[in-house]
């Protein structure tokens, strides 16, 4: 095994198609769609009345009651997928053994925002003296990082991005890092967002950013098709194993797959859209394959941006296309929504997972190409058979012009 590489050995996932590893996988290979109405509050009013909620997640089956409460909803749901994560590795025994060897990278671009609505109300309605004292707490984008330390006994390294959009892609590459240089034997990585909220719906609505097909909720998100129109926002969260070479070995664990690159950019552009010709994420790309050793032509599977925006569409194909022209892309924001700081961590699980079941996950919604992008292998409707899939990229934009991709290869 390569001393450089960080093995993922364990996932868990919460997502708008299922809870855990197994669900998920299976909802998404069966093209099943995340989007519907707005639950989470009432859209009366908004331009934009549909989402992808996490509806099927419980807090209640993954922690005690008595901390429910103290946790937002985004932090309920790291903890969660970090406990079915530490599962599926079967890494418990690991964890507490060497807590002080067991990293954590846990980010969120916007942290607990139905919490500070919550506050707000309460200060409003009946003063400062009424404010939760957990209020603080739960509202700090670190307070899920916080709480997972808390409530596992995670004592080594710990960090908590807060990078948009980019935020998953990069906290998986943050994980590695910590892999590579010797500072944990085993990291706990991912992201976790839940803002379907009025507040930051209302926001993305003045920014033009959203999909307003409300009648048609499934077929609202569709990127690189002629007729994208935006995101439809998401909740979610995804937390992945790392663990060395040492660490597997010792363990004999089976991993899906590895991590042997990262690269990382910023656009220096606009604070909303990204760079028109695409220069950032390609070379974000570009050196994540070059820390990797990875020749273009052997990425056979790149899970995209893919918001399905006219600004972000065109430029990011383009770039996939001077990666590989014949490289196999699924936009799965189309089924899962965008879970903002969340989606770079879900979607390098699904890459992990493709290598792992030598299987392409489906994109929906893709029918006519969109002038403009390039005319890429997308997989669309049904899975795809990927017998010689050898290596695949993560890649993420966030808003600000921050541009994250990870490199993932066979073991």
């Amino acid at each position: 095994m390569e001393e450089a590489a960080a093995y993922v050995t364990g996932i868990g996932i919460v997502s708008p198609i299922g809870v855990g590893r197994k669900a998920f996988w299976s909802s998404l290979l069966a093209n099943e769609s995340g989007m519907g109405p707005i639950t989470h509050f009432d859209p009366e009013g908004f331009d934009v009345k549909i989402a992808a909620e996490c509806n099927g997640f419980d807090p209640r089956d993954f922690m005690d009651r008595k901390v429910i409460p103290r946790l937002d909803r985004f932090a309920q749901m790291g903890l969660a997928s970090t406990r079915m994560a530490l599962d599926d590795a079967g890494a418990w025994e690991t964890l507490e053994g060497e807590p002080e060897r067991t990293g954590l990278v846990m980010g969120s671009g916007l942290g607990g925002v139905a919490t500070i609505e919550q506050t707000q109300a309460t200060l409003d309605e009946k003063g400062p003296g009424r404010v939760n004292p957990f209020a603080v707490t739960k509202i700090m984008p670190n307070s899920a990082a916080a709480n997972i330390g808390i409530q596992l006994g995670v004592q080594g390294p710990s960090t908590a991005g807060a990078l948009a959009c980019s935020c998953g892609t990069d906290s998986v590459g943050l994980g590695y890092d910590l892999i590579r240089r010797g500072d944990a034997d085993m990291v706990i990585c991912g992201a976790t967002e839940a803002t379907i909220a009025p507040v930051i719906v209302a926001g993305f609505i003045a920014m033009k950013a959203m999909s307003r097909r409300n009648d048609a909720p499934e077929e609202a998100c569709r990127p690189y098709d002629a007729d994208h129109a935006g995101f439809v926002i998401a909740e979610g969260a995804a937390v992945m194993i790392l663990e060395s070479a040492e660490s597997v070995a010792r363990r004999g664990a089976e991993p899906y797959a590895k991590i042997t690159g990262v690269g990382r950019t910023t656009d220096a552009y606009h604070p909303n859209d990204p760079d028109p010709e695409g220069k950032g994420v390609l070379r974000s790309m570009q050196l994540a394959l070059e820390e990797a050793g990875v020749a273009g032509e052997r990425v056979g599977y790149i899970n995209p941006h893919g918001t399905g925006t006219l600004a972000g569409d065109g430029p990011e194909s383009r770039a996939m296309e001077a990666i590989n022209p014949a490289v196999k892309v699924s936009g799965t924001k189309s089924t899962l929504g965008h879970s903002l700081g969340a989606s770079g961590a879900i979607e390098a699980a699904i890459c992990a997972l493709a290598i792992g079941e030598q299987t392409v996950p489906p994109m929906r919604n893709h029918e006519t190409l969109a002038e403009g992008c390039a005319d890429l292998d997308y997989v669309v409707g049904e899975p795809r058979d990927a017998p010689d899939l050898e290596a695949a990229i993560c890649e993420n934009l966030g808003v600000g012009g921050h541009n994250a991709s990870v490199v993932f290869e066979r073991v």
